[in-house]
């Protein structure tokens, strides 16, 4: 089991993390190959070692045209899509992507698809999460891992005016993240370094036990005098349950509640639909008796803290129900990883769970659907093909 372990030494920012995984041996030529694919204007990466402190470390710099564009969400999965990038790498960028959409609609009280992006939509920030994606991919890295986060204070100027730091944004992300503030006058942990941490990663307090068999640093462009501007980050291999993608992984999550006695169940699933189609992390219904002996439902979605509204919103204006209800609440959920499976001579899409050391496995509803159609056997068949083929 394969483990990436960051050290926010000084923050963190995508270009820094992109950095730390090169300086490690993430070929970069792998990268430039997979941006020459993608449907933009030519980017060239520039690689260079640079001291801070007293350490060497590796400083990335995507270079491109002036042609500065300012995209929406659909905008960047669109390009990333046309790029032939692999699906699971994929996957994990639009997973970033869509935690960095949510924090922004947040902040700035507006739906996802209105999000005017300025830092998502840079080609620089496409770079970093794709590279660093890729980089997880090359390295096999079953479970990352970070320390507890480090920012600076004071304000900033960015696209939006002046900022505190955290920038709002940032600060959306990091909710229930152990923080810690550096005496350093600007801003260290940017949007980019805390969706990926977030979006991929876990924070690990504490101690941890493994073979080390890499070392990397990334530094930013920025040089404090006060504190050496780098992360570290380790790849460890080791079967402690410490760090080990079995133990449970715990979060914090909104859940928002409406009963209705005035809607079809036509309404009902379109509801659902839409709400799932934005991002909700879960919804479903039950019916139940209300008041005057109406029959009626109460619709449930969990969501990401920092959705609350953008949720809410989505719920009224497409049920008319006369409020919702929310509360926060904390969850332990079995770790997750998607692998492709054979499934006699097809290849499907398959979850592989862990929890307290206990292992499973399922086949993915769609990937088995598919399948289905193709031979002309049902889907319960095909799950017992796949039971029996785990046994063997």
């Amino acid at each position: 089991m394969k483990v990436l372990y960051v050290d926010l030494l000084c923050g963190a920012a995508g270009d820094m993390l992109l950095a730390a995984c090169i300086d490690m041996g993430f070929p970069v030529d792998k990268l430039r190959e997979q941006l020459g694919a993608l449907p933009v204007e030519p980017i060239e990466i520039v690689v260079e070692k640079v001291t801070r402190g007293s350490i060497l470390c590796t400083q990335v710099t995507p270079k491109f045209g002036h042609s500065h564009h300012h995209r929406h969400l659909d905008d960047i999965l669109n390009i990333l899509s046309a790029g032939n990038v692999p699906r699971h790498i994929l996957e994990m960028c639009n997973k970033v992507l869509d935690r960095l959409a949510g924090a922004e609609a947040s902040v700035h009280g507006i739906p996802r698809e209105k999000v005017h992006f300025h830092e998502i939509g840079a080609l620089d920030t496409i770079v970093d999460v794709l590279g660093f994606c890729m980089a997880l991919d090359h390295f096999r890295i079953d479970t990352f891992l970070f320390s507890e986060l480090t920012d600076g204070y004071g304000t900033i100027t960015a696209a939006h005016g002046v900022m505190p730091v955290p920038v709002p944004a940032t600060a959306a992300m990091i909710k229930g993240y152990v923080l810690r503030t550096l005496p350093i006058p600007t801003e260290l942990l940017t949007p980019t370094g805390a969706a990926l941490c977030t979006a991929l990663g876990t924070q690990k307090s504490g101690g941890i036990a493994g073979r080390v068999t890499a070392t990397g640093y990334g530094c930013g462009s920025k040089n404090f005098p006060e504190h050496p501007n780098f992360l570290r980050a380790v790849i460890l291999e080791s079967n402690s349950k410490d760090i080990s993608p079995n133990s449970p992984s715990n979060d914090t999550v909104v859940l928002l509640e409406s009963d209705m006695d005035h809607i079809s169940g036509e309404i009902m699933a379109d509801t659902a639909q839409k709400l799932l189609a934005a991002g909700a992390l879960d919804v479903s219904w039950l019916p139940l008796f209300m008041k005057k002996g109406r029959p009626g439902f109460r619709l449930s979605v969990i969501a990401n803290t920092e959705d609350r509204e953008t949720f809410t919103d989505l719920i009224i204006k497409n049920s008319r129900t006369l409020g919702v209800r929310y509360q926060t609440i904390s969850r332990t959920i079995a770790r997750r990883s998607t692998v492709k499976v054979p499934l006699g001579s097809a290849e499907c899409s398959a979850k592989v769970c862990t929890h307290n050391g206990y292992e499973f496995s399922k086949i993915e509803y769609e990937s088995l659907c598919a399948l289905s159609a193709q031979r002309g056997c049902s889907v319960l068949d095909l799950m017992d093909e796949y039971v029996r083929s785990t046994r063997k």
